[in-house]
């Protein structure tokens, strides 16, 4: 028996639908699609950065296992990696630290380990293998560039080491080069990797457990098959194998504090998300409200013939989604190609190649997130389908379907400028949104313009560099060996040869010392008024050791002093009128060297304190045997203060003081320079920077260099993210909304051809028809100006100026990029109209007022 077909005349009338309205559905495509690129494009950047701060998180702590342990025996170790939920055991052997003189201020561990810690470490030899034999060694590539070795296999390869960190025995070793990898920047510390015949040698085969002794001490990754909790999973490790006692450490980037950052730097993209909603949504809809006031009588025939208000909707559902079916897949690979172009921009500070995240998070989140906007967009489009009777439909228009008001009768003749403005308002609804779509990208591209320009290059660098050029001890920041008072970075040879280079128009020298000091009273009195239990308290959260210092100085009066002798750029940095915080700087008299600065906390200038945990202005300290009068309590600039304390000085409480550099010298004769400063004109920066180059690579590659030039292009990298994302969307939502403004107009003159051509029968003219069309597209622009203008200024001087506030920015009105904008959305509004108008004169009036 032939199967009888069943005719089903909604998905037949979609379909013909679709076919029919060619140019409706191709602006409804684009839409559809910029809204989907957009959705995809932030959850692309979201889950890329999320990803990418994780790696980041992994080569700062080291390693990428999810728990590491240390202090455990060979034994125990076993049975850790015997457990089920252990996927993999990363193994090590501490020998010691390397202390070549190349080597000054990098931390390089000597260790054994197994293949699986090595490659968790970031730290497998890309070339070669890892050490066998008991004379092989494996480095990476920036420890062999500063031991001057080639990276070539075979090379031979001597450190000094000590067993015993305190202890003064040098043990001095030869290797022979087996392996090597590019060095992880942004760990601290560099691994060379010797074998285990040559650990068991040296160790002579004792594991220590004592995590006080470097020599021998065992350490372990633990990898999980699993990143779901992480404690829990240890601790049931260590329960079943019974070791419960032993302790572990999360790895950083798994606990929730990552997470609570990852949030956090993602927020601007949620917030993005729902900008490009709202866009997407007023551009949908106006499509879809236009869609149905156009064909309003159609729908109101098939009303007529019996038409459910289910099945018309069904029918507005149905087009929507086969529109989606086309626009949404294409948006989507869009969206993640131009995602993966921002991600390298937004990550541009991390160290390694950035990663751009392919997960199906982001194109199911994306599919969805667009879909859902379509849905909500077509709600009232498809209720007032529903709705419409038939014989309201024969009688609706262009205008609004509402309640019909009386409308006042002007005597006179009326302007072209009055219809056109009248015509504006026929259709409230649809004029409104155009409006506020364009605005919305206008108002966004104004904001984030003045967020970026609130960036203050001037104060950013004054935190971190003082001239343009500075020259630093290899150990004046190593905090883990800690400063070297008789370094040999700075040698006297060196500082003659830069200070004599062409260009270089002024120098500054900062040396330090740090004693044991006798707090006078008046001191302990300032300390204990200033830090009071509260600020105890809250310091004991963060910081509970430092807290325990400063009650022990308090009660004792026995703390440190550390002072700095400067000169030059340093000394007239810090003692500008902003950053004295008490007393006056007279610099003929400080030149005296009988007169010391002290240093006081990191407070918010320009607001009076009672007390400083200082010795007071005009008072006298006793420091090194000798009695200073205090002349000034300074702020403490990072670049003078914000160093590593002194190799053997006591674990105390400290303040800082700062004394004439030729004073300091006179008391401290063979402590070598920490930092040069240098001012060079512009002229000669860059053979400067070489001069410094050369040097680093042919004589000292341990030399720390840091310049103004170097500091202002990270900055320019880290804001560049921020106004990229920014302003990529606002374009974006702003296109949306040029493109709501070119259908609504198109729209609106298509559906008056009838009309138009009845004016002009009765004696309208062409030009005037055109003078009209133009100023309707002129009230929208200018419409959207005013409001543009307004909400601008609103945002900018209120949400933006609170947003920037403080920080490393400097407040600053403008609305440039709308000022910009306005002639092109003028082009726009009398280019677009013009256009439609040519169309529409390629029909007569006689076959215009024959068009239904």
């Amino acid at each position: 028996m032939k199967k009888q077909l069943i005719f089903r005349p909604i998905p037949v009338l979609t379909k013909r639908m679709f076919r029919t309205n060619r140019g409706r559905n191709l602006v409804a495509i684009l839409a559809i699609l910029l809204t989907t690129m957009m959705f995809a494009t932030l959850f692309t950047l979201t889950q890329s950065m999320s990803r990418n701060l994780v790696e980041m998180t992994f080569r700062q702590t080291g390693y990428n296992a999810q728990a590491s342990m240390r202090g455990l025996t060979e034994e125990q170790a076993d049975l850790i990696a015997g457990h089920p939920d252990v996927a993999e055991l990363g193994r090590s052997i501490v020998l010691g630290l390397a202390e070549n003189q190349q080597l000054t201020g990098q931390s390089v561990e000597i260790r054994w380990a197994n293949d699986a810690y090595a490659r968790h470490s970031y730290a497998a030899p890309t070339t070669g293998q890892m050490p066998q034999a008991a004379d092989e060694i494996a480095l990476d590539t920036s420890i062999l560039d500063r031991l001057g070795i080639p990276h070539e296999l075979g090379q031979t390869v001597t450190l000094e080491w000590r067993k015993a960190l305190s202890g003064e025995e040098v043990t001095t070793s030869t290797f022979t080069l087996c392996g090597f990898w590019e060095g992880n920047q942004s760990s601290y510390s560099s691994m060379a990797w010797v074998s285990r015949a040559y650990a068991d040698a040296e160790t002579h085969g004792v594991i220590s457990t004592d995590e006080s002794q470097v020599l021998g001490l065992y350490m372990v990754q633990v990898n999980l098959a699993s990143d779901q909790n992480i404690e829990g999973t240890m601790d049931r490790i260590l329960a079943d194998t019974g070791l419960t006692g032993l302790a572990y450490n999360v790895n950083l980037a798994y606990s929730p504090e990552m997470g609570a950052m990852a949030a956090q730097e993602s927020m601007p993209m949620y917030l993005g998300m729902v900008l490009v909603f709202i866009a997407g949504y007023l551009i949908i809809y106006n499509i879809f409200q236009i869609s149905v006031t156009a064909d309003v009588q159609f729908y109101g025939k098939l009303k007529t013939l019996g038409t459910t208000t289910k099945q018309l909707k069904k029918l507005i559902y149905g087009q929507a989604n086969r529109l989606c079916v086309i626009g949404i897949p294409i948006g989507l690979i869009l969206g993640w190609l131009l995602g993966s172009v921002l991600v390298p921009v937004l990550m541009g500070t991390i160290e390694g190649e950035a990663v751009v995240s392919a997960s199906p998070i982001i194109f199911l989140g994306s599919a969805l997130f667009a879909w859902v906007t379509v849905l909500i967009s077509c709600l009232r489009p498809a209720r007032l389908a529903g709705k419409v009777s038939p014989i309201e439909a024969l009688r609706m228009s262009d205008a609004d379907g509402g309640s019909r008001k009386k409308t006042k009768r002007h005597r006179g003749t009326a302007s072209l400028a009055s219809m056109a403005w009248a015509n504006l308002w026929r259709n409230k609804k649809r004029t409104i949104t155009v409006i506020c779509s364009l605005t919305l990208g206008l108002v966004l591209l104004s904001s984030f313009y003045a967020k970026n320009a609130a960036f203050d290059m001037d104060k950013y660098l004054a935190d971190l560099i003082l001239a343009d050029f500075e020259l630093s001890d290899a150990t004046s920041e190593d905090y883990m060996n800690l400063y070297d008072p008789h370094g040999t970075t700075l040698t006297d040879s060196l500082v003659a040869q830069v200070e004599g280079q062409e260009g270089v128009e002024a120098s500054g020298h900062l040396y330090s010392a740090q004693i044991d000091w006798q707090m006078d009273e008046g001191t302990l009195q300032n300390v204990a008024a200033f830090y009071t239990e509260d600020k105890l308290a809250d310091w004991e959260t963060y910081d509970a050791a430092g807290a325990q210092q400063l009650r022990d100085v308090l009660e004792t009066g026995d703390g440190s002093a550390i002072l700095y002798g400067l000169d030059g750029i340093p000394l007239n940095a810090i003692t500008q009128e902003q950053y004295v915080l008490e007393g006056s700087f007279d610099a003929a008299e400080f030149a005296s060297g009988n007169y010391v600065l002290a240093v006081g906390p990191s407070l918010e200038l320009g607001m009076e304190y009672p007390v400083l945990p200082t010795p007071s202005a005009g008072s006298t300290v006793e420091l090194n045997g000798r009695t200073y009068t205090v002349m000034a309590v300074v702020y403490p600039l990072n670049p003078v203060t914000q160093l590593t304390v002194q190799q053997g000085a006591s674990d105390k409480f400290n303040l800082s003081f700062i004394i004439p550099s030729e004073a300091f010298r006179q008391q401290w004769p063979d402590h070598t320079l920490r930092k040069l400063f240098l001012n060079v004109d512009d002229a000669h920066i860059d053979t400067v920077q070489a001069f410094l180059d050369e040097y680093r690579e042919t004589t000292d590659p341990s030399l720390p260099v840091a310049s103004r030039q170097t500091m202002a292009e990270q900055y320019g990298s880290e804001t560049k993210s921020s106004a990229v994302m920014g302003n990529a969307i606002s374009v974006v939502i702003a296109l949306v909304g040029v493109l709501n403004f070119i259908n609504s107009m198109v729209t609106a003159i298509v559906s008056r051809k009838r009309e138009f051509a009845v004016i002009q029968s009765v004696g309208m003219t062409k030009k005037q028809l055109n003078r009209m069309l133009v100023d309707e597209g002129l009230f929208y622009a200018l419409l959207t100006l005013a409001a543009s203008y307004l909400l601008s200024s609103l945002a900018v001087g209120v949400v933006v100026r609170a947003m920037v506030e403080g920080g490393f920015t400097t407040f600053r009105f403008t609305l440039l990029p709308l000022v910009a904008c306005t002639p092109i959305l003028l082009i726009f509004a009398i280019l677009i109209p013009y256009l439609c108008f040519r169309n529409l004169e390629k029909h007569s009036i006689v076959e215009r007022l024959r068009m239904e």
